[in-house]
């Protein structure tokens, strides 16, 4: 069965709903529950590259996405929350957000760096929604190679 989602615009001054949701999703004990942020942008207007650039290339997609997954138990072991960045950076991605002076928490746990696969990073348990999607809304600008007007669209499954 496809996955139904709901979108919603998101920008720097509206992160309350996005905030809201999170915190009413900190753990699903049956299954996860997701929350993709990407950059209103239309994809028609992106070149993208060969599909030859996009089998052998090292780097992941042209049109970064920070996802949000809750933590939930699989299997009767506890998963914890974990968020993941895909990005056209390559290996210099944390270079990258160091130098824009975008911070990846130390409470936070990175679990994968991967040029094509992106960052995946372990939450904490007692970790600050509001960060979360801040992050999100720094990290997607700089790791961007294309101009836009910091508008979002915040993407999450419909139940």
């Amino acid at each position: 069965m496809k996955t139904r989602y709901k979108s919603i615009q998101l920008s720097e001054n509206t992160i309350a709903a996005a905030v809201a949701l999170i915190n009413n999703h900190l753990y699903e004990p049956d299954s996860i529950f997701w929350v993709n942020i990407e950059p209103d942008v239309d994809e028609q207007n992106i070149h993208t590259g060969s599909i030859l650039w996009k089998a052998f290339s090292s780097r992941g997609p042209m049109i970064p996405k920070f996802t949000w997954v809750s933590a939930s138990t699989s299997r009767g072991n506890y998963q914890p929350a974990q968020v993941g960045l895909t990005h056209p950076t390559g290996n210099a991605v944390l270079g990258r957000l160091k130098d824009f002076k975008v911070e990846v928490p130390k409470q936070w746990v990175l679990q994968q760096d991967h040029p094509k696969r992106g960052l995946v990073i372990q939450l904490p348990d007692d970790y600050d929604a509001k960060n979360v999607i801040e992050f999100a809304l720094h990290a997607i600008p700089v790791l961007s190679p294309f101009e836009f007007n910091k508008q979002f669209i915040l993407q999450y499954p419909i139940q």
